[in-house]
């Protein structure tokens, strides 16, 4: 799976597709080759529409010399200033949710004497909006690679187009600074993204303007604070640049009190994430072994991948596991959080109101919304929700895990009393 650094890195070498950008632009079978990638990857198809300005770029992980084309990544570019079909796109589909874009070019037209002033003359056109081609390349690459896990990711307009395709094809997502497209969604979509949280994530700088426009319909927004100020005219807070990543690749969000939440929702989108990217793996093991039937791999194999499969199977439940301790570790100091924030808040009133009775200093507290219910009894039943949920998911899991171990073991033991009879 992509790291976030990935992510990042094909968010920006999307750009590179713009023909009118790039004298050498990416093209179908090229390499794209970073020290920073978890991985080379291979350019499958690139999109490059002249007529309302949508760039766009498919691409696999090289994985022993080859793509591997089970795992694509839709790379969509963002607005290019220069471009005025860009800043079109800006203004009709992101600002009025229009699915089509209406073009306007001045044309100089030969000299007419009964007419001296119109020397010239304005055709206006109108084209699908990036949002539909987007939807168009998608559907696409998704008809030739019909058993591909496919991803999307983009920087600012292209994060939008990025949203807007993960959720109307319920595929995940990872980018950054987009303008949240919930008013294009369909119905379905708009149920979906409601129905599966995690599945969709946009950092978003809390001091980009831009990048947190539109709100946050979807539910992919995490707002991020980098101590950068509020400053909204600075260009730094919508650049890509400013997302630093540890050495494994994943996004490095500051610990402070406004992150906090930030870190829950990271931590809630790394669990699902290896949850839906898990079980992917494991429904994939358990149609390969339920349709082996317990025969020979292949004409040349006696014994079936077992302990491939098994390291699989092991490496994927172990991933799991950590991101769901690693959250539920999380829910719980945000509940001892919250107790002692309770406790602050009453000690205060006694120091600021040291001449009322505790009744008094509660009944003063409850004036202003601040009870132990409000601040700690519903939160954390909120809390305990989440914890629950997140140990439903653990047990589904397992659940699956120990189906597939038990069929791996019937068919090792068959594997074994065939390679004695062949003895």
């Amino acid at each position: 799976m992509p790291t976030d650094r990935d992510y990042k890195i094909l968010s920006d070498e999307s750009y590179e597709v713009d023909s009118n950008k790039n004298d050498q632009p990416w093209e179908k079978g090229d390499i794209l080759s970073n020290s920073k990638l978890s991985t080379d990857y291979k350019v499958l198809q690139v999109k490059d529409n002249k007529e309302n300005g949508m760039q766009a770029m498919a691409v696999a992980p090289i994985k022993n010399g080859k793509p591997d084309t089970s795992q694509v990544v839709i790379a969509f570019a963002g607005a290019n200033a220069d471009d005025d079909l860009d800043v079109l796109t800006d203004a009709q589909t992101v600002g009025l949710n229009k699915d089509t874009l209406t073009t306007s070019t001045r044309v100089e037209v030969p000299f007419n004497p009964n007419k001296p002033s119109d020397r010239y003359v304005t055709n206006t056109k109108i084209v699908d909006a990036q949002s539909v081609t987007a939807l168009q390349f998608a559907d696409e690459i998704r008809k030739k690679y019909p058993n591909a896990s496919i991803s999307t990711t983009g920087h600012s307009l292209g994060e939008y187009l990025a949203l807007l395709v993960a959720a109307e094809n319920k595929w995940l997502n990872v980018g950054f600074n987009g303008p949240d497209p919930y008013g294009i969604l369909s119905n379905e979509a708009k149920e979906w993204v409601k129905n599966n949280p995690g599945w969709l994530t946009n950092f978003r700088n809390r001091g980009d303007a831009i990048g947190n426009l539109m709100g946050n319909g979807t539910g992919a927004g995490i707002k991020i604070s980098l101590a950068m100020g509020l400053n909204p005219l600075k260009g730094a807070f919508h650049s890509l640049s400013t997302w630093k990543f540890d050495d494994k690749g994943r996004l490095i969000i500051p610990k402070n009190d406004y992150n906090k939440k930030a870190i829950q929702q990271e931590s809630e989108r790394q669990l699902m994430q290896q949850f839906v990217m898990g079980m992917v793996v494991l429904q994939e093991l358990k149609a390969k072994f339920q349709a082996s039937g317990g025969g020979l791999s292949t004409n040349e194999k006696i014994y079936l991948e077992d302990s491939q499969a098994l390291a699989v199977i092991q490496l994927a439940s172990s991933e799991f596991e950590l991101a769901m301790t690693n959250t539920i570790k999380i829910y719980q100091e945000g509940m001892l959080d919250l107790e002692k924030l309770w406790q602050q808040c009453v000690s205060k009133a006694r120091s600021e109101a040291s001449d009322l009775s505790h009744g008094e200093i509660m009944e003063m507290l409850h004036s202003v919304n601040c009870t132990e219910s409000t601040m700690v009894t519903l939160p954390n039943e909120e809390f305990r929700e989440k914890i629950a949920k997140a140990k439903q998911m653990s047990e589904k899991f397992t659940r699956l895990v120990s189906e597939i171990k038990s069929k791996l073991a019937e068919l090792v033991q068959r594997d074994q009393e065939l390679a004695r009879q062949l003895g």
